[in-house]
């Protein structure tokens, strides 16, 4: 009954909610980290700006000692590169000196000292007036790095060019760790986004479904099937609305169940109407008949065998009094217990009975055409119900006499009940209502419109169909098919 919980709103709104958060959350913790990321670099290159600019300085100025005399040529400079190398903060690669000739005079690396530097690099910082960067990878560390080249200058004379390489292995392990603490308070984010999404959705989701839960599980005649309020806002009148609904639903069906039971009523006094001719008919002549007898035997009741005559017709025209009044009663009330399958000849004579003085009190020829032993699965009270109804219409369309005419045959798996008249007929565009509940085309106080219904009702109970042929001034006829298993 609840296949809509898979996809209900609690869960849809958890999901959507909490994959919107979700993407947002990747999107904002990578542009974080891509900014922190480039932060870091950029502090990185400007660092080493700053040191290639300090360092160029003091190297020009040793040179120029050197060039004067006034210190041991290359001994200052190498004890220079070789602190600074030795500078573990600085994280260096390499430094290196070169002159105008792009020779090594100077290199943290011993083996490369009188080297030429063919670097296209070092040739453009030659000419540079400003520090060049680039980003390179170290040919043994394998690690990535800024790589800087200055020229060394001043008052426009070119004494060389400083190299130095800075690691980026720092910069790039700061990096993920700062990712790793943001995609990690990303996720303790996301757990209490989704534990507070889930909150949210029982507040303002649960209420919802568990009205639309209610509304499913009503049924007609329920005497209870509200829902709790909480609160005052717009969900608790909602849930008020509904709670209310429930109760006039229930008061409405109370009301109509009490009208249509006194529908049911009058459409039993209606065909009880049609019925008392007939009783009246079968219980009046055999009640003549005993009184004559009760005056015969005032007059010869001495003598013995015309006594014992006379009480033998007084006990059997008791007889079929009681057999008249045991066949209405029969008709009158259902019983539980009853068998399932009916024998279509005997629930169709007694039928008849009821119906016999009405119909030749109209002047009507009635016709039988049963199959011997034909059985129908149907109970013999519903099955009396379905033939009274369908017949007192026939009759009721034949005022001025006519043929009536019951057939019942099996055909395949199918049971066919043939109900044909000579009456009145019926208009074509009334033929599609006359199953409808309360139409009627009787005269007022012959009916309800509840016959036809009623019919059609038990025939569907039993699985079966029921289909109607008419035409005005010639006839109507009733087929109704039950199946042979229902």
């Amino acid at each position: 009954m609840m296949q809509f919980v898979t996809h209900s709103l609690q869960k849809k709104f958890i999901l959507i909610a909490f994959m919107s958060v979700f993407v947002l959350a990747l999107i904002v913790s990578f542009f974080v980290a891509t900014k922190t990321k480039s932060a870091l670099y950029n502090a990185t290159e400007q660092k080493g700006r700053m040191l290639a600019q300090t360092v160029s300085i003091l190297i020009v100025n040793e040179l120029i000692y050197e060039k004067l005399g006034l210190v041991e040529e290359g001994g200052l400079i190498d004890n220079f590169v070789r602190e600074l190398y030795q500078h573990q903060e600085l994280a260096l690669e390499y430094v290196a000196v070169l002159d105008n000739n792009l020779q090594v005079i100077s290199h943290s690396d011993f083996g490369e000292f009188g080297k030429f530097y063919e670097d296209p690099f070092a040739k453009d910082a030659q000419n540079a007036v400003d520090v060049l960067v680039k980003r390179t990878r170290h040919t043994t560390s394998h690690k990535d790095a800024l790589e800087f080249a200055i020229p060394l200058s001043i008052e426009g004379k070119r004494w060389g060019v400083l190299l130095f390489s800075l690691s980026l292995e720092n910069v790039e392990r700061e990096a993920q760790a700062i990712v790793f603490q943001i995609l990690s308070l990303t996720f303790i984010t996301l757990m209490f986004l989704f534990i507070l999404i889930y909150f949210l959705s029982q507040r303002f989701i649960k209420p919802i479904i568990d009205l639309s839960q209610a509304m499913a599980e009503v049924e007609v005649g329920m005497v209870e099937k509200t829902i709790p309020v909480k609160g005052k806002d717009e969900l608790s009148r909602l849930a008020e609305s509904y709670n209310e609904m429930v109760r006039r639903i229930r008061e409405a069906n109370e009301e109509m169940k009490l009208a249509y039971e006194k529908l049911l009523q009058s459409e039993k006094l209606a065909t009880l109407g049609v019925l008392s001719s007939s009783v009246a008919h079968r219980i009046n002549n055999p009640l003549g008949g005993l009184f004559n007898c009760v005056h015969m035997l005032q007059r010869r009741g001495d003598e013995p065998e015309f006594r014992q005559n006379y009480l033998t017709l007084i006990e059997e025209g008791l007889v079929s009094i009681e057999e008249t009044v045991g066949q209405l009663l029969w008709t009158a009330g259902k019983r539980d217990g009853e068998e399932k399958r009916s024998d279509v000849s005997d629930v169709l004579s007694g039928v008849v009975k009821f119906l016999d003085y009405r119909m030749r009190k109209q002047g009507i020829l009635y016709t039988e055409i049963v199959s011997d032993g034909l059985k129908v699965p149907v109970a013999p009270h519903d099955l009396e119900e379905i033939l009274l109804n369908t017949m007192i219409n026939a009759i009721q369309a034949m005022e001025s006499g006519g043929r009536l005419t019951t057939t019942a045959r099996k055909q395949g798996d199918e049971i066919i009940l043939q109900i044909e008249d000579t009456g009145i007929g019926i208009p074509r565009d009334k033929i599609g209502k006359i199953f409808n509940l309360f139409y009627s085309t009787k005269k007022a106080g012959e009916g309800t419109g509840l016959g036809m219904w009623m019919t059609y009702e038990l025939v569907k109970k039993y699985k079966g169909n029921i289909e109607l042929q008419s035409v005005e001034d010639v006839g109507t006829t009733v087929f109704i098919i039950i199946p042979e298993i229902t």
